[in-house]
């Protein structure tokens, strides 16, 4: 979810994915399925929203390359040069930061460090990469119990400046960085306003930001969202909870920051850098009813993409082309014979151009045992990593493909995976980017490994 200046406007003729151990790529070619190697997730399927299967002469075919290094809620971002950078947190102690300069077939560890050799970043509750397509800066941010550290580079993490005190506010969770052009304020040192919001443990979601690329920060104002009640009304506390999906910032300046919220999906609307924001919910099928994150992405002209599962767990799309105001009626997305999904997010290029990354299951009890599904109903159930991509989102009627990232023989989860255990150790998030050819690159997390594919 980043800001988005203009692309080439090559169609994106790849579908890439990121495992725990893993990063997937689906691309038009020829490749022969092979586990871990290009052509594993299979040719993807061509359809039209709503599952309507249509027949396409070319279709992208998954590939998957490993990372090899643990993972639990992972993160990626691209520079123009298609330098992809990689974190995911293996422990509260364990992270790293992983660059791949060919296409994921070799990655090196490129951590900020101390002058002694030691990391800058020794512990993390929440870890978050960043890649801010306008400067190409690399922000690299880990949640700690009373504050965050922030590291940035500006040479493709060759080296690092390091900022322990990135702090929002103490104590908070689930944060996001991002990054844009100013809307009020003028920037020292750095062409961006910085964004850094979290989630307050119930009390809504609020945002700092930083006008010289980091370095310092202060609050914006206004929660992001404090309390609105389901009729819209404001109250005093966050009555509904629910984790906000990660900001993105529109070509005015405009802060965009996606939320599920009593029950829907909304969206905070900042036009002065969260100093105020105006909430808008997107659809009203229902989001996912413990908690899902939503994702918005924003184009180079200002169109917004929102994405979000429903109450019967499939994945849905809308888009807005006046800033949020208005949006269309949703569109069920998903990829023809999945039955339930979680963890969707979304990334644009040029407009139209959208990739959504999603884990997702073909077996699904959900539809049987709703609302009193347990652990048992979902014994054996795989889950794949998927990816679903358009190049004509704002048409009447677009052309997706979708795929998965792995073969199906090696399904990345198996049992229950949903928000009452987090897919555990999956936790809260998965993530896509689109590089500057135009090609998708997911960041999923494959807990299963062996065990998983020898189970088939």
């Amino acid at each position: 979810m980043r800001t988005r200046t203009t692309r080439r406007s090559k169609v994106a003729a790849a579908l890439v994915a990121l495992a725990a151990v893993a990063a997937t790529q689906l691309a038009v070619d020829a490749a022969a399925p092979q586990d871990g190697q290009k052509g594993s997730g299979g040719r993807a399927v061509a359809h039209r929203a709503g599952g309507r299967v249509v027949t396409a002469s070319k279709a992208p075919d998954g590939r998957i390359y490993r990372v090899a290094d643990a993972a639990i809620e992972p993160t990626l971002g691209i520079t123009k040069e298609g330098a992809i950078f990689y974190t995911a947190a293996a422990s509260v102690t364990g992270v790293d930061v992983l660059r791949s300069t060919d296409d994921g077939g070799t990655w090196e560890n490129t951590s900020p460090r101390l002058p002694t050799g030691d990391k800058s970043h020794p512990i993390t509750l929440d870890p978050y990469i960043y890649v801010a397509e306008a400067t190409g800066r690399i922000f690299n941010i880990d949640l700690t119990v009373a504050c965050s550290n922030l590291s940035f580079s500006d040479d493709d993490g060759e080296t690092w400046t390091s900022n322990p005190l990135a702090c929002g506010r103490p104590v908070n969770d689930h944060q996001t960085l991002f990054s844009g052009p100013p809307a009020i304020s003028p920037t020292v040192t750095y062409p961006e306003v910085v964004d850094y919001c979290w989630n307050d443990f119930g009390a809504g979601s609020s945002c700092s930001k930083s006008l010289d690329g980091g370095i310092t920060w202060v609050s914006t104002g206004s929660p992001a969202f404090s309390g609105v009640a389901a009729g819209g009304e404001e109250t005093g506390a966050d009555v509904c909870g629910g984790f906000h999906g990660h900001g993105v910032v529109g070509p005015d300046g405009t802060v965009y920051l996606p939320k599920e919220y009593c029950g829907q999906p909304w969206i905070g609307i900042s036009k002065d850098e969260g100093a105020t924001w105006t909430r808008v919910q997107v659809a009203n099928n229902t989001t996912e009813r413990l908690g899902s994150d939503t994702s918005v992405a924003v184009d180079a002209k200002g169109n917004l993409y929102y994405t979000y599962e429903s109450a019967d767990q499939r994945l849905w799309l809308v888009t807005s082309k006046d800033g949020g105001e208005h949006w269309t009626n949703p569109k069920m997305v998903g990829s023809p014979g999945v039955e339930e999904v979680i963890y969707p997010t979304i990334d644009v290029g040029d407009p139209g151009k959208i990739a959504i990354a999603y884990m997702g299951t073909e077996e699904s009890p959900f539809a049987k045992c709703d609302p009193d599904c347990t652990n048992d109903d979902y014994a054996g159930v795989r889950w794949n990593g998927y990816i679903t991509m358009t190049t004509n989102a704002l048409a009447k009627d677009p052309l997706f493909y979708s795929g998965t990232v792995n073969a199906k023989n090696d399904p990345l989860y198996i049992g229950r995976c949903d928000f009452s255990n987090r897919c555990d150790p999956i936790l809260d998030f998965i993530d896509v980017e689109i590089a500057p050819d135009g090609t998708p690159w997911g960041a999923f997390v494959d807990p299963c490994g062996e065990a998983c594919k020898a189970s088939g």
